[in-house]
């Protein structure tokens, strides 16, 4: 078994899912203890919150089916701020080939695109 900290234990809400694709909704919490540190005066969600909400979306589309385990952060492209109390709209796009889970994915606030990432995932070891 694979030993992990999810810095947002189970924090998307699935709003849609298929073979190939997935949409979730995430609110960004106000009162997450990481906004003390990144950046006082100036709170900011650090990326790899981004990333590990892109992987709760794979996770929830996919339950039961492929137990994904990130591999790999092939782009992240991080292009707007998110800040405390933004609500996140995660659009994602995967293909699984043989082991590998390959995904594509675009999170967006209210104000718009906040990044866009490819990531590669490998089935979770027992």
């Amino acid at each position: 078994m694979t030993l992990r900290a999810a810095p947002l234990a189970d924090q998307v809400d699935l709003v849609q899912a298929d073979e190939t694709s997935a949409v979730s909704t995430a609110k960004v919490d106000p009162g997450d203890p990481v906004f003390a540190g990144h950046f006082p005066g100036f709170p900011l969600l650090p990326g790899v919150y981004l990333v590990e909400l892109v992987g709760q979306t794979v996770r929830a589309a996919l339950r039961g089916r492929y137990r994904p385990e990130l591999e790999a952060l092939d782009r992240c492209r991080f292009l707007s701020p998110v800040a405390p109390g933004d609500e996140l709209r995660i659009e994602v796009a995967f293909t699984v080939t043989g082991p590998e889970l390959r995904c594509t994915a675009t999170v967006n606030t209210e104000r718009g695109r906040a990044a866009e990432l490819k990531l590669r995932y490998r089935p979770e070891e027992d």
